[in-house]
């Protein structure tokens, strides 16, 4: 077996990276934005088939960087602060290595999207076009498409003088409710509308219940859907969840699959809904466009979305049956310890909460946590921790 030192420069200095190559170390798939358990979990779907993965990021060392089924990985500049960096730097790796699949998994699909003329023609990247991405990423577009196909939405206030409280303020581009507020009243709502003059802005009604995720994979006549509900959100009203469980849900599926044949989208995708059990009111949230953060449970569950995602863009067809387990739940191991910090902090942690944060048992898998891949967790650790201290913020 050959093995040599292989130096690949890249756009800056900064980004160059020193790795050993050889037979076994190929590359099938290049994912980016990796830092996260989605890109873990992509990591894990794909290599236990046997498909060589590189991942990749801003940060040299993630969770899937150091996690032993990453056959490579290298750094990017920053796609959201040097644009033209980050293309040049995906082109210069791709031209090496040669993937098959490039496969973004976040917001930076949208800039992929933007230039996927640029690309090679041999290069498969299974995502929508920049336009349909763009208006569906967009909370206020989405809704309003939801709204008149027949799905329920929330009230829609068009100016902050006709809103009835409690409401929910968000900017209509936005993700791990990093951008969504709860204005107790007319006060806290116009301080907002202030602070965000130059966003664009969505202002709804709040809907009470439960956070539901619809994960979705669509090609044509080719659609599966999956729903998890959260039992622990990372946020207080909902969010990013810790701890979700599969569940049988048609309704919100049906409203799924109307949205997507409406849009007419192809790809990867997730439409979280509101479900108040008191009422049996149902409210659409939001589409997003990607991979979505409950990813491990629906692959615990059977629906294995990124092996089928690879698949369709690589052969055309996925034969095989899909079998979905209703009840699977996964745990975010270390987003139960943000969940947990966070609460103490803000003296808003209930006894129950706690409960659910120090249980471990009836869980099928775990989001970040695997036994036999304990770099990745470590991996993950270090970036969260690098972070913080950087940001001193426990949302990254």
């Amino acid at each position: 077996m050959k093995v040599y030192d292989k130096v690949v420069k890249t756009s800056t200095n900064l980004y160059n990276k020193d790795y050993l190559m050889n037979e076994y170390n190929q590359c099938d798939v290049l994912v980016t934005y990796c830092w996260n358990r989605v890109g873990y979990n992509i990591l894990r779907s794909l290599s236990e088939k046997g498909v060589k993965v590189w991942v990749a990021d801003t940060s040299h060392h993630n969770i899937c960087s150091m996690s032993k089924y990453a056959s490579g990985s290298f750094a990017y500049p920053d796609p959201f602060k040097d644009e033209p960096g980050f293309i040049s730097c995906l082109l210069e790796w791709i031209n090496e290595l040669k993937p098959q699949v490039l496969l973004p998994t976040h917001d930076e699909s949208l800039i992929i999207a933007r230039h996927r003329d640029e690309f090679p023609s041999w290069l498969r990247i299974p995502i929508a076009d920049y336009d349909l991405l763009n208006r569906l990423s967009n909370k206020k577009q989405a809704t309003a498409l939801a709204a008149k196909i027949g799905v329920p939405t929330p009230r829609v206030y068009e100016s902050a003088e006709e809103v009835v409280f409690p409401c929910v303020f968000k900017t209509v581009i936005g993700n791990s409710a990093k951008t969504v507020f709860y204005p107790s009243d007319r006060e806290e709502l116009n301080a907002l509308v202030k602070r965000f003059a130059t966003d664009e802005i969505l202002i709804e009604e709040k809907c009470d219940g439960i956070d539901y995720s619809v994960d979705c994979i669509r090609y044509g006549k080719y659609c599966i859907t999956s729903t998890y509900k959260s039992i622990l959100t990372k946020t207080k009203g909902g969010g990013t969840s810790t701890q979700r469980e599969t569940v049988g849900f048609p309704e919100l599926e049906k409203y799924a699959r109307m949205l997507l044949e409406a849009a007419d989208y192809n790809g990867v995708c997730g439409l979280d809904f509101k479900y108040d059990d008191r009422t049996g009111r149902v409210a659409f949230i939001e589409v997003n466009t990607r991979y979505t953060g409950g990813l491990a449970t629906t692959i615990a569950a059977g629906f294995d979305i990124p092996y089928i995602h690879y698949c369709l863009s690589t052969k055309g067809q996925y034969s095989r049956p899909v079998r979905i387990r209703i009840g699977t739940k996964t745990k975010w191991v270390l987003g139960d310890l943000i969940t947990l910090v966070s609460r103490l902090l803000s003296f808003s942690i209930s006894s129950e909460e706690l409960k659910q944060v120090l249980c471990f048992k009836g869980f099928s898998a775990f989001d970040d946590f695997r036994k036999d891949d304990k770099k990745a967790f470590i991996g993950e650790l270090y970036y969260y921790l690098n972070k913080l201290l950087k940001n001193r913020k426990l949302n990254p």
